[in-house]
């Protein structure tokens, strides 16, 4: 992970930038196994030093943490416990969507019957195939948390079930980087 230090007021020295990587790293690797990035600012007000931390330990999460004290080692200290904290919530709010196992609907895969070759059907030889996948969960959850599922599992669509109205839906991921969200249509 990479991490940046900056300082306002504040000299950086090679022993305070050893003891920040080591203990973010620490913090972050025990929750997320491949964080981003990590930057750490440094800052004097009047007689106190401030630390803060921004982590970027998935696609699309990003964590602050602040810590105020005498010393910059111990302002830093501060802002890790502070970010370790945000850490394992995330990370638990995380696991707990995971595991609703009973809110979850499961899908069955279908294989597609081979069409047959006569004369009546006319068969596209460069046609894609349709290929079956395997049983799959889908979550109850809302629009937003259903996108945050998609990222963190690093797939291109995700189909859900809408905790607001109980419908299947989909999200995706746009050629323009946007989230698309497919609803159904209300019948009248």
């Amino acid at each position: 992970m990479k991490v940046t230090l900056s300082g306002k007021q504040v000299d950086i020295s090679e022993k305070l930038r050893k003891h920040v990587e080591e203990a973010v790293n620490v913090s972050v690797e025990k929750y997320f196994s491949a964080p981003i990035s990590c930057s750490v600012a440094f800052s004097k007000e009047g007689e106190d030093f401030s630390a803060e931390i921004l982590v970027h330990p998935a696609k699309n999460i990003v964590l602050r943490g602040t810590g105020v004290a005498g010393d910059p080692y111990s302002a830093f200290d501060n802002a890790n416990e502070h970010i370790a904290t945000r850490l394992r919530r995330h990370k638990t709010k995380l696991s707990a969507h995971k595991s609703k196992v009973g809110l979850a609907e499961l899908a069955y895969s279908a294989v597609l019957p081979l069409v047959e070759q006569n004369d009546e059907v006319d068969v596209n030889e460069n046609a894609p195939l349709t290929i079956a996948e395997t049983d799959a969960n889908i979550p109850v959850c809302t629009v937003s948390e259903a996108v945050m599922f998609m990222d963190l599992s690093n797939e291109c669509a995700l189909m859900f079930r809408n905790s607001a109205n109980n419908h299947i839906s989909m999200v995706y991921r746009r050629k323009d980087g946007n989230i698309g969200w497919v609803e159904p249509k209300a019948e009248k």
